[in-house]
């Protein structure tokens, strides 16, 4: 066991050793490719390879370096570990708010997800986020009661000026933000696309989700409220967990639909949630 651990801190106290085994599962390389990955100098690639070579992981090929079967498996094995530390690194504040057992899938179901996490220095992480799954997707579902101008933005273009087809459950508040914002008009060219479904929902949501080209995307929040990430995931349990959610609220909001939009979309909000 202390040799195992001795080898796992070995590639992982290092910031080039891990590039480099990564470089050599892909195939083989010279000292100089590594080198100029890396950033390391030549004397810094040569104790790597050396050691590598001690451990049974390469095999010197000429001038170029390979990886044994045995490195290979290592390579993998490591990937493997460095990845999922690195989900449950991005994970580590999301999870308490994460409802887990509702989804009813565990934390190794998370190890492929891509996780968003607001910072200190980007605030607006998850707004990001959005507005680049906005830009590139064919077919979108969105669950919300939060729709920035960015977003508002976004969709606009990807709608009204592109393929992209949406069905969105949005909250009053969402309509009487955009409505009294500077995208006002792009809000309303947005509900009334042939290419979208615009439902108002006069509640509570309590979990905002959305389906990208068949990613589910769950925004968390914290005791106050605050989105502070959005996990995205394909897994086929957190996918339908999110559809579930998203239709549920869907059976019981109102759907604005062409006889609605002949009157002012105010004086649509005031029928329909009144």
């Amino acid at each position: 066991m202390e040799g195992a651990l001795d080898d796992i801190r070995y590639l992982a106290d290092s910031q080039h050793r891990p590039v480099v085994i990564r470089m050599l599962a892909d195939g083989r390389c010279s000292r100089a490719a590594l080198r100029e990955a890396t950033g390391a100098s030549s004397a810094t690639i040569g104790r790597i390879v050396r050691a590598f070579e001690e451990r049974g992981w390469l095999v010197r090929d000429g001038s170029h370096y390979s990886l044994t079967p045995l490195g290979r498996f290592v390579a993998a094995s490591f990937s493997r570990f460095h990845g999922d530390m690195a989900v449950a690194h991005e994970l580590n504040e999301l999870l308490p708010y994460v409802p887990l057992d509702e989804i009813g899938i565990g934390v190794e179901q998370l190890a492929d997800a891509t996780v968003t996490r607001a910072t200190q220095y980007n605030p607006f992480a998850v707004v990001s986020r959005v507005r680049e799954l906005e830009r590139i997707s064919e077919e979108a579902r969105s669950l919300t009661d939060f729709f920035p101008d960015p977003c508002i933005e976004g969709r606009y273009k990807s709608i009204v000026h592109g393929t992209q087809t949406f069905e969105a459950v949005f909250a009053p508040v969402v309509f009487e933000s955009a409505l009294a914002s500077d995208f006002a008009d792009e809000f309303e060219a947005i509900v009334a696309s042939d290419r979208t479904d615009v439902y108002v929902y006069d509640g509570e949501i309590s979990h905002p989700v959305m389906v990208h080209d068949g990613v589910g995307c769950l925004v968390v929040r914290n005791d106050v409220d605050v989105s502070i990430g959005m996990i995205e995931t394909d897994d086929d349990v957190f996918l339908e967990w999110v559809t579930d959610v998203f239709e549920s609220y869907r059976a019981d909001a109102t759907l604005l639909t062409a006889e609605y939009l002949t009157a002012p979309l105010e004086d649509v909000l005031a029928q329909v949630c009144g």
